[in-house]
C-alpha cells in the first residue's frame, strides 16, 4: 500500500517544477540497436468506461496517439488506481502521462471500483481479489481497443506498483511486461500495515479511508446510491487490525515464496528512503524473467523529482523498456546491468537534505566481491572486531523514544543522537580506511526481557568526528515473531533468546575518522505503536551470537551507464496547484506532559488545488500520544477533511478516528460525515473493541 508523496492524496497536486540534474553527458547503452521512439505524436484525451462482467463500470480516461499512417497501432500502458483521476490524481495523471503518449503510446487511467469516477464498491482491503479480477479483465479489453496492437503493460508507483506486481502473478495473456516503482513483495511484514511485523498507524491509512467517502466525481452526488457504495465503506483500519497476525490474508498475493508466478519482464524502481526497498533485491535474487532494477537515493517518488537527489530523467529508460517489450524494438535492455544503484558517499545528518553525495555502481546482484564484516557489542559502549568478555547491559523500555528516526524507515533523518538517549549504543574505533556498503545488513542479539512481549530496534549509524551521527539503516524484530512469522509465540521472562534479522537495503561509505555505530532500543515512536508492559531488557555482550554483519563491496569504482539529466514535466493549463503545506514536511509539533508522563507528536498538512471551474482544499492532523508510565495506554487521533467547491454548491467531508489501547485490546473510534453547503446531510459511525493479538 502505498505511500505516495503520489501515495498521500494531499501531496498529489504539488508538481516538482524545478527539477535536479545530473551532471556530464549522457552516454547511448551500448546494446542500442534502434532508435528510442522520439517524441513525436500529437495526442488527444477522453473519458470512457469500461463494463465489467458484473455490470459495474469502472471510469477510464485515455491518452491516445493521433496516428500518422492509416491503420497504425500502439501498445496500451494501464495504471489502476483509487487515487480519484479526475480530482485528485488529475494534475499529476497528466504531467507524467504526455511523456508517454507524445512516444506511440496509448495510456489509460482507471479508477478502481467504488473509489473517484468508478461505480460500485470498493472491497473490505486493498489488493482484494475483486480489484485482481478487474485488473485482469481490464487488460482483455484494453488489448482490443481499435487502436492497440494487442500488448499491454502495466505500471504505477506505490498503490500501482504493488498491483502491477500482483496482477502478473494472474499472467493475463495480454500483458507483456510491467514496471513497478516503490511497491514490496511483502504485503505483511513491508507495507504500511504492520511495518517489520508491529503494528503502524500514519496519515495515508487513515486519509485512504476518508478518502473513500468523497462522492463520485464528477458530479459528487449525494443520493441512495453514495450512501450504499461510499458512506458505507467500511474502514480499512477495523480490516487491518483484526488482521494482526500473518498469514493468508496477506501471502495469497504477496509475490514472496512465490517468484517463479511471474513470466514477464519486470522493471523494478527503488529509492533508499522509501520503505519497500527491501523486495528489489530479493526479486533480482529469486525471478527468472528479465528484470532492469534501478535504486536512487530518494524517497517515496520517481525518480525525476525524487528528494533528495540527484534525480534523472527515469522516462527515457522507460521508452527503451517499453520499445523493448511492446513494440518489438531491440534497444539494448537485454544487455544493460541487471541493477544500478546509488552508492550513498556518507554524509552529514539533514533532515532537509536536497543533494546526496555519491555515484552511481552498476552490476549484477548479489554484488560479485561482497564480504561480510561482524562487529560485536562489548562492554563500555564499544563495537570490536571480536568478541570480548562476556556481559550483560541493562535497558529500560521508554515508549516515547523514536521520533528522530522518522513515521516510516525512509525520508532524510537528522541527527539520531536524541533517539540514541533511549537505548543501548556501540562504537567502533575511529575508522582509518573507508568501509563501503551495499546490501542489507544483519543483526544477530542475545537479548532477556523481563515482560512477555517486546520489540528490538536496531540501528545502523554513522559517527561523524564532531559528534553528530547519521542513520544509514535500521530494522525491528517483534519478539513474538523471532522464530515464525505464522507461529508467533510470548517470550518467558528471564529467559535467553538469540534473535537474527536482516536491517532495511541500504548504501553508504563510512569515511575515514568516523566511527560506526549500533543502536540497540525497545521503542520507535510514532512509527510502531508501543508494546504494553513496562520491563528491563538485557543485551548479551561478548558473545558469537551478538552481532552486526555488514556487507561490503570490493573496492574499485564499479561503472554505471551514464542517465540523461531530468526533464521539466509537462504541466497542463486547466489545472493549477494553489500552495500546499504537505508530507513529509507538514506541520509537525513534539509535547512532553512531565507531571503526567505523557508525550504526544502531532503532524498536520494541508493543499489546495483547482480543475477548471472546481475548486478543492485538504486537511489533515494527526495526533500520537503514550504514556511513559504505562504504554498499554497509548492513542492515535486523526481528523481529516475535503472541501470541494462547485458552482452554486460546496460539500464537505468530514472523517475522524481515535485509536485507544489497553493491555488486552484496541479501542477504535471511526466517524464519517458529509456536509452540503454548510448543512450536515449524512454521518456513519463505526465502534469496535479488536483483542491485541502479538502486537
Amino acid at each position: 500500500m502505498a505511500r505516495l508523496a503520489i501515495h498521500r492524496i494531499l501531496a498529489l497536486p504539488a508538481i516538482a517544477l524545478c527539477l535536479l540534474q545530473l551532471s556530464g553527458q549522457y552516454a547511448p547503452h551500448p546494446g542500442a540497436k534502434e532508435e528510442v521512439s522520439p517524441p513525436t505524436y500529437d495526442f488527444r484525451t477522453e473519458d470512457g468506461w469500461l463494463k465489467m462482467k458484473d455490470g459495474v463500470r469502472l471510469a477510464v480516461t485515455y491518452y491516445k496517439p493521433v496516428p500518422r499512417s492509416a491503420g497504425e497501432r500502439f501498445p496500451v500502458f494501464f495504471e489502476f488506481l483509487p487515487y480519484r483521476k479526475d480530482d485528485g490524481g488529475y494534475i499529476g495523471m497528466y504531467s507524467l502521462y504526455t511523456y508517454f503518449v507524445r512516444r506511440g503510446y496509448i495510456l489509460a487511467r482507471v479508477d478502481i471500483r467504488g473509489t473517484g469516477s468508478s461505480e460500485g464498491t470498493f472491497p473490505l482491503r486493498e489488493y482484494s481479489e475483486q480489484e485482481l479480477d478487474d485488473a485482469v479483465e481490464t487488460i482483455d479489453q484494453l488489448s482490443r481497443l481499435p487502436a492497440s496492437n494487442g500488448n499491454v503493460g502495466m505500471w504505477g508507483i506505490s498503490w500501482g506498483g504493488f498491483n502491477a506486481i500482483q496482477v502478473a502473478m494472474r499472467r493475463p495473456p495480454a500483458l507483456k511486461a510491467i514496471l513497478a516503482a516503490m511497491a514490496t513483495d511483502d504485503l505483511y511484514h513491508d507495507d504500511i500495515h504492520y511495518i517489520d511485523g508491529a503494528f503502524h498507524v500514519d496519515e495515508w491509512a487513515f486519509w485512504f479511508d476518508h478518502s473513500k467517502g468523497i462522492p463520485r466525481s464528477p458530479d459528487y452526488q449525494i443520493d441512495e446510491a453514495y450512501d450504499r457504495e461510499r458512506l458505507e465503506s467500511y474502514p480499512g483500519l477495523l480490516t487491518y487490525l483484526k488482521q494482526q497476525r500473518d498469514g493468508d490474508f496477506w501471502s495469497r498475493n504477496s509475490l514472496r515464496g512465490q517468484y517463479a508466478k511471474i513470466q514477464v519482464p519486470c522493471y523494478l524502481v527503488g529509492g533508499l528512503l522509501d520503505g519497500y526497498r527491501d523486495s528489489i533485491p530479493r526479486m533480482l535474487e529469486e525471478m527468472k524473467v528479465p528484470i532492469k532494477a534501478e535504486v536512487g537515493p530518494w524517497n517515496h517518488a520517481w525518480p525525476d523529482d525524487g528528494t533528495p537527489g540527484p534525480n534523472y530523467e527515469w522516462r527515457h529508460e522507460a521508452v527503451r523498456w517499453w520499445d523493448q517489450w511492446l513494440k518489438g524494438k531491440e534497444t539494448g535492455v537485454r544487455s544493460d546491468p541487471r541493477l544500478v544503484i546509488y552508492l550513498r558517499a556518507g554524509h552529514a545528518p539533514d533532515d532537509e537534505l536536497t543533494m546526496t553525495p555519491g555515484r552511481w555502481i552498476a552490476g549484477d546482484w548479489p554484488i560479485p566481491g561482497t564480504t561480510w564484516k561482524k562487529l560485536f557489542p562489548a562492554s563500555g559502549g564499544r563495537l570490536r572486531e571480536r568478541p570480548g568478555m562476556t556481559g550483560g547491559d541493562a535497558l529500560f523500555y521508554v515508549p516515547s523514544y523514536g521520533i528522530s528516526t522518522g513515521l516510516w524507515w525512509g525520508e532524510p533523518t537528522g541527527d539520531m543522537r536524541p533517539d540514541d538517549a533511549g537505548g543501548l549504543v556501540y562504537d567502533s574505533e575511529v575508522l582509518r580506511e573507508k568501509i563501503e556498503i551495499v546490501g542489507l545488513p544483519r543483526v544477530r542479539l542475545r537479548v532477556k526481557a523481563s515482560a512477555p512481549l517486546a520489540h528490538w530496534v536496531a540501528r545502523l549509524e554513522d559517527v561523524l568526528p564532531d559528534g553528530r551521527v547519521a542513520l544509514v539503516t535500521g530494522g525491528l524484530l517483534n519478539s513474538s515473531q523471532r522464530r515464525s512469522r505464522l507461529q508467533p509465540e510470548l517470550l518467558v521472562p528471564g529467559e535467553s533468546y538469540d534473535l537474527e534479522f536482516e536491517l532495511h537495503l541500504t548504501t553508504w561509505t563510512f569515511q575515514p575518522g568516523h566511527r560506526v555505530r549500533l543502536s540497540v532500543s525497545n521503542s520507535l515512536f510514532p512509527m510502531i505503536w508501543p508494546t504494553p508492559y513496562l520491563m528491563t531488557t538485557t543485551l548479551v555482550t561478548g558473545v558469537e551470537t551478538t552481532c552486526i554483519e555488514l556487507p561490503i563491496i570490493p573496492a574499485g569504482r564499479l561503472g554505471a551507464p551514464a542517465f540523461r539529466p531530468a526533464e521539466k514535466r509537462e504541466v497542463g493549463t486547466d489545472a493549477r496547484d494553489l500552495g500546499s503545506d504537505v508530507w513529509p514536511q507538514g506541520m509537525n509539533e513534539w509535547k512532553r506532559d512531565t507531571a503526567r508522563g505523557l508525550v504526544t507528536y502531532t503532524w498536520s498538512g494541508k493543499s489546495r488545488y483547482e480543475i477548471r471551474d472546481r475548486r478543492f482544499e485538504a486537511t489533515e492532523r494527526n495526533v500520537y500520544e503514550t504514556n511513559e508510565p504505562d504504554p498499554a495506554n497509548s492513542r492515535f487521533l486523526g481528523e481529516d477533511s475535503d472541501r470541494i467547491e462547485l458552482r452554486g454548491r460546496t460539500i464537505d467531508i468530514l472523517t475522524s478516528v481515535e485509536i485507544r489501547s489497553d493491555a488486552g485490546n484496541f479501542h477504535v473510534n471511526f466517524v464519517r460525515r458529509v456536509l452540503e453547503n454548510g448543512r450536515l446531510v449524512r454521518k456513519r459511525k463505526w465502534q469496535e473493541t479488536i483483542p491485541r493479538v502479538f502486537q
